[in-house]
């Protein structure tokens, strides 16, 4: 027995002296992504990890990363982790930085390697700070696919289309229709890139933490509390208004208490177009607009007028009707941060910060529940003709965090108690997929419910039909029997007035 417990203290002796000598995996601690990414570690001085394309880019890409200053793998070596022998292979931690995608900045930015940004695809476009600044001092130029020899300054390029002839390349895939919180995983398999997984690690852990919370919360309110909230843009190009119904922005308004249009049906496509009816139905129901209409250059700087083309569009320019929605001042646009030339910064940071498009979609709907909290990207001056809160330029990268994207990572207080607005909004009203799911009045397009007004005129024939043939048949029943009755009182007559000799 005590040898039997020797033998176990050694045993557990070794154990924790190779745990303290232990050193992480190339890339440092990792997050395996569900449907995102998968990485196998080598030791600790090589990891492979395998990029998988989200909903609409299928297939698959390999990365071999080996650490220190061990020459790059080659030939069997390669075969036996199970890639290809031209795998992509890079030295980690990489040290210059191409990025083509201006949104795959963001998780650059969390992953600690924004001082290593040098090409960037459409710079001016960026609004974090200091990358602006970065870009008017020249340490990043702006790229340019013609000049071939800028990957040659480089150790990586990320890109949000794959590029499999280019070697460098990197490809962080760029899909809306997802989930909120599954490209938020990127931001560790960047990470890798730049030896910075553990930290990275806990930046996700605490953002998809810190959503997980605020949707818990939201769960509390009642169904008949919550707030209706449509998700809107106009096409000028088709002259025509749109759902955004993407799995996205139906799980944000979800995991943030609220229910999405269309309120009834199935079967809507992802950006449906809405016909002048069911937009007015929409807007009848809705308790909060968000916009997201990309209006032509020349009028974005006039904020003044930009709300009243806005209502033009929308079809509410007179005052004979005006929809609870706007009386009450409760459409958002996505542009409460910008630029110094008006770039939003909501197509640049949402896919790693879903945290922060949670909290502004909750504040806008229950401001009580965080009190002070002022909203990132939904802009509450739209429908006053103001300007964004947020103007960013180089001279603010001294007054705002170096790490832009990572600057406001904070935590949620759990918060069970909270059950919404103290009274329900107003019953729903009309017909169709945007009312209470009864039949249309008017063109009935585009999803509009037309197909049950079809069905229910169908069936009101039918039913009329069967009622007048039973009526018919009543009516034959009736008169016959009035008949006879009449030939037999007339007959009982003439037995009683004509004798018979």
């Amino acid at each position: 027995m005590l040898g039997s417990f020797a033998s176990l203290a050694g045993a557990l002796g070794l154990f924790m002296a190779a745990s303290v000598n232990a050193q992480e995996p190339c890339g440092g601690t990792v997050y395996n992504g569900t449907g995102t990414f998968t990485v196998k570690n080598y030791g600790t001085e090589y990891t492979v990890l395998t990029m998988f394309g989200a909903n609409n880019n299928p297939g698959s890409e390999d990365y071999l990363l080996y650490c220190g200053d061990i020459p790059a793998p080659q030939g069997q070596a390669i075969l036996d982790m199970g890639v290809s022998s031209n795998v992509k292979k890079f030295k980690v931690p990489v040290t210059s930085v191409l990025v083509s995608g201006t949104f795959t900045s963001s998780y650059v930015e969390l992953a600690g390697g924004q001082k290593n940004i040098r090409v960037l695809e459409n710079p001016q476009n960026i609004v974090s700070p200091c990358l602006q600044e970065e870009f008017k001092n020249t340490s990043i130029v702006p790229l340019n696919s013609a000049i071939f020899n800028q990957y040659l300054t480089v150790d990586v390029g990320f890109r949000e289309n794959k590029d499999p002839g280019q070697i460098k390349d990197v490809w962080v895939p760029m899909s809306i229709e997802v989930a909120p919180l599954l490209r938020a995983q990127y931001i560790n398999a960047v990470s890798l890139f730049f030896n910075s997984g553990s930290q990275a690690l806990i930046t996700y852990n605490t953002i998809i933490g810190t959503y997980n919370q605020l949707k818990i919360d939201m769960s509390g309110i009642p169904n008949e509390n919550k707030m209706r909230i449509g998700w809107v843009k106009y096409d000028f190009g088709n002259k025509t208004w749109k759902l955004r119904n993407t799995e996205f922005t139906r799980g944000i308004i979800t995991d943030a208490g609220g229910i999405p249009f269309p309120l009834v049906g199935d079967g809507v496509t992802s950006e449906p177009d809405i016909s002048p009816t069911d937009f007015k139905i929409l807007m009848t129901n809705a308790d909060i607009i968000i916009d997201q209409t990309e209006f032509p250059a020349d009028g974005k700087g006039n904020y003044t007028s930009l709300f009243g083309r806005w209502r033009a569009l929308a079809g509410f320019t007179g005052t004979d009707f005006i929809p609870r929605v706007l009386d009450l001042h409760k459409v958002y646009s996505l542009d409460n941060t910008v630029n110094q030339i008006g770039i939003s910064d909501y197509q640049y940071r949402m896919p790693s910060r879903p945290d922060l498009l949670l909290r502004d979609v909750i504040a806008v709907q229950y401001p009580e529940y965080n009190k002070g909290y002022r909203t990132r990207f939904l802009n509450g001056n739209f429908q006053y003709g103001g300007a964004p809160d947020f103007t960013l330029g180089p001279a603010n990268c001294t007054t705002t965090p170096m790490q832009y994207n990572s600057g406001d990572i904070t935590t949620s207080n759990p918060n069970p108690l909270f059950t919404g607005l103290p009274t329900p909004p107003p019953p729903v009203v009309g017909g169709g997929i945007y009312g209470i799911g009864g039949p249309t009045q008017g063109d009935g397009t585009s999803g509009s419910g037309k197909s049950k007004t079809t069905s229910v005129v169908i069936a009101v024939v039918c039913v009329a039909a069967v009622l007048g043939a039973a009526f018919a048949f009543a009516f034959y029943k009736w008169s016959r029997r009035a008949k006879e009755d009449r030939f037999i009182e007339l007959e009982e007559e003439m037995n009683n007035e004509i004798p018979l000799s």
